[in-house]
C-alpha cells in the first residue's frame, strides 16, 4: 500500500488542482459577459476577506479571498456573489445602468451564467481530447476469455467464447464498455446478449458485489460480471520475472500453471497468487510448439481487503487487453466529449443510488476528501494528477448546473419560468429561494465535512 502524502502536499495539491478550475469557471462567465457589454464590479477566487488584489480600468477589482472553495463574478446590478436581483438601481446613468446584468435580455443573462459551467465541461474535454490523442485508444474485443473463480456470468451460462454484444439493451462493442454497465450496479441483475455461434443469446445476470481498493486504501464497492477478456499472451515482464528467467518470451500463450488448464489471464493470476514460493512448470505456446517452463514462483506482500500485509504468488509477467491505436486529433476531440458524457452519466446514476438507498450517503465526499485524493493524485505524477483535475472540473460544471438557487443551474430555472411566464418572478420570490438554496447548500457542506472526518482513520474511518 502506497504511503498518503504529507499535510503541506495535500494542501498544495488541493489549491493546484480546484484554484485553476474555479478560475477558469468564473473566466467563462466573465468573459461572455464582457461580450454583451456587462460591467464586472468584482472577480475573486475564493469567498470572504480580501487577501490579495487589484482594480483594472474597467473598474473591476480583481481579488483573492481568504476562504478557497470557489470564487465568483459581481456583475453590476446585483447585490451580493450570489447574484440575487438588486432591489433598486437608483441613482445611476442611462450608460451606467445599459452595462448592468439585469437589463440584458433574457438569452443573455443565461448565456452569461450557462458559460461558467460550460467552460468547466470543455476543460474536461480538452484534457480526455489531449490524454486520446497522446496515448490512442484502447481496442479490445469484447470476447469472454475467461471466468473468475465465483464467476456471475459463467452461473448464468455465459461460456468461453461467447461475444458480448449488449448490456440491458444497450450496444457493445470494446470490452472497455462492460463496465460502464456493471460497476455502479452490485447486486442488481442486468440483461447480458451475447454471440455465440452465430445466434443471439440473452441472459440474466445477478452481478457480484466486489470490494475494491487502490493503493492508498480508498475502497469501493463495485458490481462483477466475473468475466475475464485478457488472453493469457505474454505482453512483457515484471522486474526479476521468474518466467523469464524460465525461458518465456513475449508473444507466448500460457495454456496451463502446473497441471491445471486456463484460458485467461485472471486464471492465471489466481492459481500463481495462491502459491508463493511453490515450484511448478508453466506451459506456453510459441506458435504450434509447446514449451513446458519449469520455474519457482516469486512473492509479493500486498495488502488483503482488510488492509493487513498478505504473501501472493507472482512470476513477473504482463498481458496487455487489446491493441492501442493511435487517433487523430479529430477524433481525440470527439473521444473526449464521449468519455466526458459517460463520466457524467456515471455521476447522475451514483446520485440516483444515493437518493434511492442503493449507495451509502457515506458515499459523498466534500472538501476534506478532495484534499485527500489531490494529494494522492498528485503523488502519483502529472498525468494522473491532470486526469483528477479533469474529473474535478466536469464535477464543478455538474454541480453548479443543478437547480438549486443560488447556484448557476438555479438562475438557469429562474430564466426558464421567466420564459414560460412572460416575465421574471418577482424580486421577494427570488431572495427566498436564493436564501433557502444556499440554507441548502450550506447544509449540504456541512454534512459531507462531517462524512469526510468521519471517513479518516483518526475518526476510525
Amino acid at each position: 500500500m502506497t504511503g498518503s502524502p504529507n499535510l503541506l502536499t495535500t494542501i498544495f495539491a488541493f489549491l493546484l488542482a480546484l484554484g485553476p478550475l474555479v478560475l477558469v469557471h468564473e473566466l467563462g462567465h466573465y468573459l461572455v459577459g464582457r461580450l454583451f457589454g456587462v460591467k464586472a464590479n468584482a472577480f475573486s477566487i475564493g469567498f470572504g476577506k480580501e487577501i490579495a488584489g487589484w482594480t483594472d480600468k474597467r473598474g473591476t477589482r480583481w481579488k483573492l479571498s481568504a476562504l478557497p472553495l470557489g470564487g465568483y463574478v459581481q456583475f453590476a446590478g446585483d447585490m451580493n456573489p450570489a447574484s440575487a436581483p438588486s432591489a433598486a438601481e437608483d441613482g445611476l446613468t442611462p450608460e451606467e445602468r445599459a452595462q448592468t446584468f439585469h437589463v440584458k435580455p433574457l438569452w443573455q443573462r443565461a448565456l452569461i451564467v450557462f458559460a461558467g459551467p460550460l467552460t468547466n465541461f470543455l476543460v474536461c474535454v480538452l484534457i480526455l481530447a489531449v490524454f486520446a490523442w497522446a496515448n490512442g485508444k484502447l481496442v479490445a474485443d469484447p470476447q469472454v476469455a475467461g471466468f473468475a473463480e465465483h464467476s456471475a456470468a459463467q452461473a448464468a451460462g455465459v461460456q468461453v467464447g461467447d461475444r458480448i454484444t449488449a448490456i440491458n439493451g444497450v450496444r457493445i462493442e470494446s470490452a472497455m464498455d462492460v463496465a460502464q454497465h456493471t460497476d455502479f450496479f452490485p447486486g442488481k441483475t442486468v440483461k447480458v446478449t451475447v454471440l455465440r455461434e452465430g445466434q443471439q443469446t440473452t441472459l440474466p445476470v445477478t452481478l457480484a458485489s466486489e470490494e475494491v481498493s487502490d493503493e492508498f486504501g480508498n475502497k469501493a464497492t463495485l458490481g462483477d460480471l466475473g468475466v475475464d477478456f485478457i488472453a493469457p499472451i505474454v505482453s512483457g515482464f515484471q522486474g526479476d520475472s521468474p518466467a523469464r528467467a524460465a525461458g518465456a518470451e513475449v508473444g507466448d500463450r500460457i495454456v496451463a500453471v502446473g497441471d491445471t488448464g486456463v484460458t485467461s489471464f485472471r486464471q492465471v493470476q489466481e492459481i500463481v497468487a495462491a502459491h508463493p514460493g511453490q515450484a511448478t512448470t508453466v506451459t506456453v505456446m510459441r506458435g504450434d510448439v509447446a514449451h513446458v517452463l519449469p520455474l519457482t514462483i516469486g512473492s509479493q506482500v500486498v495488502p488483503d481487503k482488510q488492509g493487513r500485509s498478505t504473501k501472493i504468488g507472482r512470476i513477473g509477467v504482463q498481458s496487455g487487453m487489446g491493441r492501442v491505436e493511435k487517433v487523430g486529433p479529430v477524433e481525440a476531440l470527439g473521444l473526449g466529449v464521449d468519455r466526458t458524457f459517460m463520466i457524467v452519466d456515471n455521476m447522475v446514476t451514483g446520485i440516483r443510488q444515493i437518493v434511492t438507498g442503493d449507495r451509502s450517503v457515506r458515499e459523498l465526499g466534500g472538501p476534506i476528501k478532495m484534499a485527500k485524493y489531490s494529494g494522492e493524485q498528485f503523488s502519483l505524477g502529472w498525468g494522473a494528477f491532470v486526469f483528477f483535475a479533469a474529473m474535478i472540473s466536469i464535477n464543478l460544471a455538474f454541480i453548479n448546473l443543478l437547480p438549486i438557487p443560488g447556484l448557476d443551474g438555479g438562475h438557469l430555472a429562474f430564466y426558464a419560468a421567466e420564459m414560460v411566464r412572460r416575465k421574471p418572478l418577482d424580486v421577494r420570490s427570488q431572495e427566498w429561494a436564493i436564501r433557502t438554496g444556499v440554507a441548502f447548500v450550506l447544509a449540504l457542506m456541512l454534512f459531507v465535512t462531517v462524512n469526510d472526518l468521519a471517513s479518516l482513520p483518526i475518526f476510525g474511518g
